[in-house]
Order: structure tokens, then C-alpha cells, then sequence
């Protein structure tokens, strides 16, 4: 009886593994490119789901029972394929399947939201995606160009702000995170973006998240998150070179033309492009050209590409200029033999070697284009960065694991991009007189009476206007034809080079001791050229992600990640130290292939030198060392085209180790530290909704989203004027009068400061799609309006206690008592449209927005008064008084409203070659984002494009 039974169990087993020795077999391509498709399930229904997914080659081998069967090919981004399978016992039938890319709306595949791919239509957060193609049509020098097209997003001084969550904001860490494939592209020491450092070359895909991500990204996350995606090489070797040329147009002001045809002969420009020296020799204006060269193939199991990038930018703007060498690559081994399993690992590299500068101080407002003596400063930069990684990924229990982990380290140093005018150049524009300077030192006081006259007046009778005209009537008698820009270069003279040291023995006229060897540094200011100071900082970054989907629709993504920086300043002569251990967990679920939810937690720890809380928080009153944060989020399908969405998230922002410790000046202007600058955080909340439209023969979406962020100790910076010698804001006479007779001098910067409470709410609404007019006709567009509510939440406190200043010189917040934060619009409306036919591309951009709300106080001063005061006069010294305009009447002319408009017309010569032509603000509009900062004229750009 037990040997029958035991061959009845045999029959038994054998049957069973004969029903299931028929094999299915071969590749999944897709139907456009014929590229494999890795990663693409194969799966039928059999007690349950049963599958395998395609290998690194695109290959798949199944299993079937015998008979007939039902399998469905599925992959994000594609449309399912369904096979009926009729297969006999024991046979091997090979089938290769050719997926195609889904039409449906809103299918488009992301990583961002979640960590991991899913579509755009199951997000729970605000999303834009814009593709490589919108990119190569924008034709832009460095990515922030595209990306400042989007709605609600803005990019001001090269720092982005999304839905208002940013000002201008000099100095201050990014509060938007920065995403190559994934790894932050801030920079480690200053928290800032330099958008050199995206491989505009190789961009396949960039996806914005509006809204709070620090749970999944961390600090720096509080406004949302730019992922740049970058192309990985397919099945045929592909090579893409381009090259553009950018020449600026004429201001339609004449006075702020700067350059000539001999400005480039005389070197007088920071730097030269290449085309610059002969095809180019004969054009006055400023130019700006770059060259991108990119391959990518496969070599057997290896992913190989590589890019080079030269950029050289002149500026529109006198020493506005940038000079960028790029180089990077990527290598990928893909594991073979792992059956269903996969598992590649390599590494990217980055070398980049950058020159720019920039100023925010213009010489006057009839020489916008021209810098401040006080901003004479310009950055050379040198970085590099090895990023490694792991990737193994086992469909059969749903798992995943990734390794991520960076090397960097950057050397970089301030520089002059012009020698500074020499002291008999500028007392020689100043037309000074040099027998009443003799005078003076004979002991003849005379010219100085109307500025005694007139102080005595103003004190007698409280007028200031009486008692600073009497002062600039004695300055005329020395410089008579001084404007306050050359009253600006002799200060910057003095700021740099000092002044003999023992002056008090004038007045019993004895010459100061130092005064031979003073004299002679003034005529050989060569000899007293600083020694340039170079500062190093490295980090290390290591990132670990498991991910676990389920079969029921549940999946969750945890991690931990630590960072490392070591900043060496050589102008503070110290190495500043930071840390940054963190834990994250987040769930998500679909239910009923409707509702996806979402939910995280992210636990941080940090520090910085000494500072071993920097993450201190209260939990039930209790203090630990880490910052826990919190999101949530849902999207439930209402129909087939219709998504309403809601979500929760908190953000922080620590911090960066220039805003906390560091002074970087030259010319008079710096970032000056703060140690009691504390994080910065918040949350966003949303509701938004989604519905997809085809209407005849558009085809569409139409967002509406309503959305409420809140900030706490937000961190901006405050324009003032600095004592030298301790870093402290003057805010009071007596601090002026203390740091003269400290003989330090002074400085104008800005020092990063809380500012409490913060509330910005609005709504957004926006359309992208496509008109179809015939097969070889369409035209694209994305439309959208952003309104934003920027409240100061503390501006009644604040106005009261300014209220109370008495002394002339406390600087206050900003330029009035208005309820708003500074340096934000309130509506603001873009508009992107191509018509495409054939092998020709026209489109516009254009943007439209409503005049900046608040600026700095140190600026200008926009509360009514009866008389013009100090600060009023301090401020026509150093921004400018030219021909009766101020910097405060400039910007009161042209504070409004205004609209932008670029156009491009682009040819596809042949399957290879492409060119394109724009005209970059079109109707030379004269616009300011922020006082002082006029934007570029109409410029004229031609691109080239070629692929093989």
C-alpha cells in the first residue's frame, strides 16, 4: 500500500512539472526605435499572477501550462500588449513583441514623487514634466532659461522660487532641491545652484515638484524639488554635436550701451570666445557662443556615454560674465546571467572649471549695464565629483535595492575681472582742483565754510536738506565735476587701499610717518596685489533605498542617508565641519486601481563645527537632537480623464556653512556671518484637481490647483552697511562713528537673518496639449496663471517697533509697511506655443507679470515723508544720482506691470541636421526683476544641431 502510494505521488509530480515544460521565448523591443525594453513584465492569471520581466537585452523566457493561456506584456509608458497562447505539451515557440508608446493622456512615466516610476496621473503632488524635445526647442545656455517658461516657477538671480516660495534671495541656500539622476547638485558648502553644472547636453527629462519633499530629498526641499533626468544609450551608438552663437542687441536706451568694436582689442573683456577673434572681429556688441558634443552606445553588457560642454559669455551686462569647460561621463555594467533578476552598478564623473561674475549694484541709473566700483568681483571654480552606484532589483519577491554614493571636492577663489581705476584717474574724472587741496593743507579752510554753514543751519532749524547741500557745495569746490558714481570710485580707492595711518598729526601739520611708503604702494599698485586665496571644500554623500512593492497594490520605499563636508576657508583662516545622518520611510497603496495614497516620515539629524543641535525639536515638550517631517498625500481617479489630488507636506532648510560662519568680500561687498542663524522650515498643503480633455481634434489636460505654505524662521538676507572690523550691522550713528574711529572701514553686503513667520497662498491654473491639424501639422502649448498671496505674518509687530527708531541710520526690513515679503509679484502668466509643420518649428514664450511688492529698506524707502533723510542721501551716493533719476524714481517708473515675448523658428534640414533661429525679447522691453538688475536686451541667437 505505501509503495503504491508513493508512485501515485510521483505520477503525480511528474504530470504537474510536464503541464508546466512549455517555454515561451524572445524580445521586447520598441515599435518606434526597436531599442529592448528592460524591465517590461510578461504575465498570465493562474492561481494568482505569474510572470517574468525582460532582462538588460530585452529577452524573456516563460514558463506556460499546457494549452492556451492569455499573456499581457506591460511596461510604464506603453500600451499593454495581450497574446492568446495556444502551446503543446513540451513545446518552445519564440515570439519577439514590439510595445508602443501610450497616447493616452497623462501617461507619462516619473520617478520623482515617489523614488520610484510611476504615472503622472497617479501622482498626489503638483507635477511638471517637461521632455527633451521642449528642451532643444528653447535652445537655452544653461537649463534655468527652460526652466523659467514653466508657470509658477521663476529663476532670479540664477535661484529658483516655486508658487512665490523664494524672493530674491542673494547668498541664501536654494530652497528648491536641485536633482541630477537623483543626487543634489547644490553646492555643498554655500547651498546654492550653479546651473553650469547640469549637462544641458544630455537631458532626456526634467520633473518639478510645487510643494514641500523633504521626506524623500531632506534639507533644501521646503519650496519642492528640479529633477534632472539625463539620457541613458540605446541599442545604436548615437553622437549629437551642437553649436549656437548669442550676439546682444542695443539697450533701447542709448546711454547704456558700454561696448565698442575696440572693447575685445583691448582685452577689455573678462573673457574672449573663440569666434570672437575672427569670424566675429567686427561686432561692437557683447556675444556669447558654446559647443556640446555627446556620445552614448553600448558596449556588450556596458553602458558608455560621455559629454563635453564650452560655454563663453561675455554678458550683456559690463563683467556679467561666464566661462564654463564641462566634461562627464557614465558607465554601467549590466550583470548578465541573473535570470529574472537585474542588477547593474557603475558610476557617473563630472569635471567642471568655471569663470563668472555678476554684479547687483549698478554705477548709476543712466549706466545700468555698468557695475558699482563697490561690486568690481568675479569666481573662478574648479569641482569635480565621482558619483558610484549599485542597482539590483528582483522581480520575483517585488524588492529593491540602490547604493548610491559621492566624492567631491571644489577649489575656488574671488578675483578682480578689472584692474580698479588708479587714484589719478579718478580725481582726474573728478576735475579736482588741486590749489584748494593746498589750501587745505596750508590751513586755508575756506571751502569747507558752506558746509559749515550749512550744518549749523540744518541743526538750527531741523533741516537736513540745508545742512547736505552745504556738504556737497564744499565737495564741489575740491571736485568740481564730481557725480556720485566718482564719489563712489574714490571710496572703493580708500576701502582697498587704505590711508596713511597717523592722520590726526595733520592738524598740527606734521605729516603722517607712513606717508613715503603709502604713497609709493599708490603709484605701484602692483606691489600691493593680495595673494589669491583659494578655498577648498570635499564631500562625501552615501544613499541607500529599499524598495518592497506587494501584489495587493501596497509598496514602501525606505532609506537612510549620510553626508559629510569639509569646507577649508582661506579668507577666514579656519575648516568648517558638517554632518547629516538621516532615516526616511514612506508608504504607498492603490486600492481598487483608483485611489493611491501616500504617506512618510523622514528623521534628520544635524550639525555644523561645535553646533551639535542644529536639529533640536520638541516632541511632547521634550527636546531631542533630530527634526522628524511628515507628508502625506491621495489621488483619486474620479474618471477615465479626471484626477483630483490632495496633499500634506513639511519642509526644512538647514542652514548652509557660508550663511552661518563665513565673510566673503571685495570691493566693499560681502556676506557677512551670522552664528545665531537658526534652520528654517514649513509646510504646504494642496488640493488640486486634473481632467483631461480631447476635443475634436485637441487633445489635453487642465490643472487647477488652490495651495497654502507656511514658513517659520525663514531665512532671508539684510542689505545693509557692515562694520569691518566685528561684522556687525551699523544701525545707529554711533556705530558709524565707532567704526571710524575703528579704521576698518566699512562694507555693504548682506547678513542672513530669521525672519519669523511667512505665509504665501494662491492658486494656479494651467492647459498643456496638442492641436492636431493633419498628420504633418500640429501645434503645442502650455498656458498658465499663477496668483500668490506673499504675507509677512509678523509686518504689524515689525511696523511698530519701527514705529519707535529714532536714530537715522537703524535700518529697517524693507521698503514699506505693506503687508507682503519682499521681493515677489503677485500674478504672473506664461504662455509656450509651437506650430509644427513638416521640418519647421515656430514658436513664442510668452510671460507676463505684475509689479515687485516690497524691496530692501537699504534700497529705498517707500513710506511718505516730509523731507528726504540720511539714508536717503546714503543711498544716492552709492546707487547712483544722474541727470535728477535715483534709483528710487527709476524703479517707481519702472516697477509695472510688463510683458516678454521670444520667438524661434526652427528647420530640420535633414534627419541629422537641425537649425534654429530666435529672437530672445523681442520688443526690447526694459524690465527689472529686482532693483538694479535690468534684463537683457533683444538678443539674436542661431543654433546648430547634429545627430548620428
Amino acid at each position: 500500500m505505501k509503495k503504491i502510494y508513493i508512485l501515485t505521488l510521483l505520477l503525480c509530480f511528474t504530470s504537474l512539472g510536464g503541464s508546466f515544460a512549455q517555454t515561451l521565448k524572445g524580445h521586447i523591443y520598441d515599435a518606434n526605435t526597436n531599442e529592448p525594453l528592460v524591465g517590461a513584465a510578461v504575465t498570465y492569471k493562474l492561481q494568482g499572477n505569474q510572470g517574468v520581466v525582460s532582462d538588460i537585452h530585452g529577452a524573456y523566457e516563460i514558463k506556460l501550462p499546457e494549452g492556451g493561456v492569455d499573456l499581457v506584456f506591460s511596461y510604464v509608458g506603453y500600451e499593454d500588449v495581450l497574446m492568446p497562447i495556444v502551446i503543446d505539451r513540451r513545446e518552445v515557440i519564440t515570439k519577439n513583441v514590439y510595445m508602443k508608446e501610450s497616447t493616452k493622456l497623462l501617461e507619462e512615466v516619473v520617478v520623482s514623487a515617489g523614488r520610484f516610476e510611476q504615472k503622472l496621473s497617479n501622482v498626489t503632488v503638483s507635477m511638471d514634466v517637461v521632455k527633451a524635445g521642449d528642451i532643444a526647442r528653447q535652445a537655452p545656455t544653461d537649463i534655468s532659461s527652460t526652466l523659467r517658461t514653466l508657470p509658477g516657477v521663476d529663476i532670479v538671480d540664477k535661484q529658483p522660487s516655486i508658487r512665490g516660495g523664494s524672493g530674491w534671495t542673494y547668498g541664501v541656500g536654494a530652497r528648491s532641491q536641485i536633482l541630477v539622476d537623483g543626487m543634489s547638485t547644490l553646492n555643498p558648502k554655500t547651498g546654492e545652484i550653479n546651473w553650469n553644472t547640469v549637462p544641458l547636453e544630455n537631458i532626456e527629462q526634467i520633473e518639478v515638484i510645487k510643494g514641500a519633499s523633504s521626506v524623500l530629498y531632506g534639507s533644501s526641499a521646503l519650496n519642492g524639488i528640479i529633477n534632472i533626468r539625463t539620457a541613458r544609450p540605446g541599442l545604436a551608438p548615437k553622437t549629437r554635436f551642437s553649436a549656437y552663437l548669442g550676439i546682444y542687441g542695443d539697450a533701447e536706451n542709448d546711454e547704456y550701451q558700454w561696448s565698442d568694436k575696440s572693447f575685445w582689442k583691448e582685452d577689455k573683456y573678462s573673457v574672449k570666445p573663440i569666434l570672437r577673434g575672427n569670424l566675429l572681429s567686427g561686432v561692437r556688441n557683447p556675444i556669447y557662443e558654446g559647443f556640446d558634443l555627446s556620445h552614448a552606445r553600448r558596449i556588450g553588457n556596458f553602458d558608455v556615454s560621455g559629454s563635453l560642454n564650452l560655454f563663453t559669455d561675455e554678458g550683456y551686462r559690463q563683467q556679467g560674465y561666464n566661462k564654463r569647460f564641462r566634461m562627464g561621463g557614465n558607465l554601467t555594467y549590466h550583470q548578465p546571467d541573473m535570470g529574472m533578476k537585474l542588477l547593474n552598478y557603475g558610476f557617473n564623473i563630472d569635471f567642471l572649471s568655471n569663470q563668472y561674475g555678476d554684479f547687483f549694484i549698478w554705477r548709476s541709473p543712466t549706466e545700468v549695464y555698468k557695475p558699482s566700483p563697490f561690486t568690481n568681483m568675479g569666481r573662478e571654480d574648479n569641482n569635480f565629483h565621482i558619483d558610484p552606484f549599485v542597482n539590483y532589483v528582483n522581480p520575483e519577491n517585488g524588492t529593491s535595492h540602490k547604493i548610491k554614493g559621492r566624492f567631491y571636492y571644489s577649489a575656488d577663489n574671488i578675483v578682480r575681472p578689472t584692474q580698479g581705476a588708479s587714484i589719478m584717474d579718478i580725481l582726474g574724472n573728478m576735475g579736482t582742483d588741486a590749489q584748494t587741496i593746498q589750501n587745505i593743507a596750508g590751513g586755508d579752510y575756506s571751502s569747507f565754510y558752506p558746509a559749515l554753514v550749512g550744518i549749523g543751519s540744518g541743526l538750527i532749524n531741523g533741516n537736513l536738506e540745508d545742512a547736505m547741500n552745504g556738504v556737497f557745495t564744499s565737495l564741489g569746490n575740491i571736485f568740481p565735476n564730481a557725480t556720485t558714481a566718482n564719489y563712489c570710485d574714490l571710496i572703493s580707492w580708500v576701502m582697498d587701499n587704505g590711508l596713511p595711518s597717523d592722520l590726526g598729526g595733520l592738524t598740527n601739520g606734521q605729516l603722517p610717518g607712513d606717508l613715503i611708503p603709502w604713497v609709493s604702494d599708490v603709484l605701484n599698485p602692483s606691489r600691493n596685489t593680495p595673494k589669491t586665496q583659494t578655498d577648498k571644500s570635499t564631500n562625501y554623500y552615501l544613499d541607500y533605498q529599499f524598495n518592497k512593492k506587494w501584489d495587493s497594490g501596497a509598496q514602501i520605499t525606505t532609506g537612510a542617508t549620510y553626508e559629510h563636508v569639509r569646507y577649508n576657508s582661506a579668507i577666514m583662516d579656519e575648516v568648517y565641519k558638517s554632518d547629516n545622518i538621516a532615516a526616511f520611510f514612506q508608504y504607498d497603496q492603490r486600492f481598487w486601481d483608483r485611489l493611491s495614497v501616500s504617506a512618510g516620515v523622514r528623521a534628520e539629524y544635524y550639525r555644523v563645527n561645535n553646533h551639535h543641535r542644529e536639529a533640536e525639536t520638541k516632541i511632547f515638550g521634550t527636546k531631542v537632537p533630530f527634526r522628524p517631517v511628515f507628508r502625506a498625500g491621495l489621488n483619486y481617479q474620479l474618471a477615465d480623464y479626471s484626477f483630483i489630488r490632495a496633499s500634506f507636506g513639511q519642509g526644512y532648510r538647514n542652514p548652509s556653512i557660508n550663511e552661518k560662519y563665513l565673510r566673503k568680500d571685495i570691493g566693499g561687498v560681502g556676506v557677512y556671518p551670522n552664528l545665531d542663524i537658526k534652520p528654517e522650515k514649513g509646510f504646504n498643503a494642496e488640493l488640486g484637481f486634473k481632467q483631461g480633455y480631447k476635443i475634436g481634434n485637441f487633445q489635453g489636460f487642465v490643472d487647477v490647483a488652490g495651495f497654502y505654505t507656511q514658513y517659520k524662521d525663514m531665512v532671508e538676507f539684510q542689505f545693509g552697511l557692515f562694520n569691518n572690523a566685528d561684522y556687525t550691522m551699523i544701525n545707529s550713528i554711533s556705530d558709524a562713528i565707532r567704526m571710524i574711529t575703528g579704521g576698518q572701514g566699512f562694507g555693504i553686503g548682506a547678513q542672513f537673518h530669521n525672519v519669523s513667520k511667512a505665509q504665501i497662498y494662491g492658486v494656479e491654473i494651467s492647459t498643456n496639449g496638442v492641436y492636431n491639424f493633419n498628420k504633418n501639422t500640429k501645434l503645442f502649448y502650455n498656458l498658465g496663471y499663477v496668483y500668490t498671496e506673499p504675507r509677512d505674518a509678523d509686518y504689524k509687530e515689525r511696523n511698530d517697533a519701527e514705529d519707535l527708531y529714532t536714530d537715522p541710520l537703524q535700518m529697517k526690513e524693507k521698503s514699506n509697511t505693506g503687508k507682503y515679503l519682499k521681493y515677489r509679484p503677485k500674478h504672473s502668466f506664461k504662455a509656450t506655443v509651437d506650430f509644427q509643420w513638416k521640418r519647421i518649428n515656430l514658436g513664442a514664450n510668452v510671460a507676463w507679470k505684475s509689479k515687485i511688492l516690497a524691496v530692501d529698506y537699504l534700497m529705498m524707502d517707500e513710506r511718505p515723508k516730509a523731507q528726504l533723510d540720511l539714508m536717503d542721501y546714503v543711498r544716492g551716493i552709492a546707487f547712483g544720482y544722474s541727470k535728477g533719476e535715483t534709483l528710487a524714481t527709476y524703479w517707481k517708473k519702472h516697477n509695472t506691470d510688463y510683458a516678454t515675448v521670444d520667438m524661434r523658428l526652427g528647420v530640420k534640414a535633414s534627419k541629422e541636421v537641425a537649425f534654429q533661429f530666435m529672437v530672445n525679447n523681442l520688443l526690447n522691453k526694459e524690465y527689472s526683476y529686482r532693483p538694479m538688475a535690468v534684463a537683457a536686451p533683444r538678443t539674436f541667437v542661431v543654433k546648430m544641431d547634429i545627430t548620428f
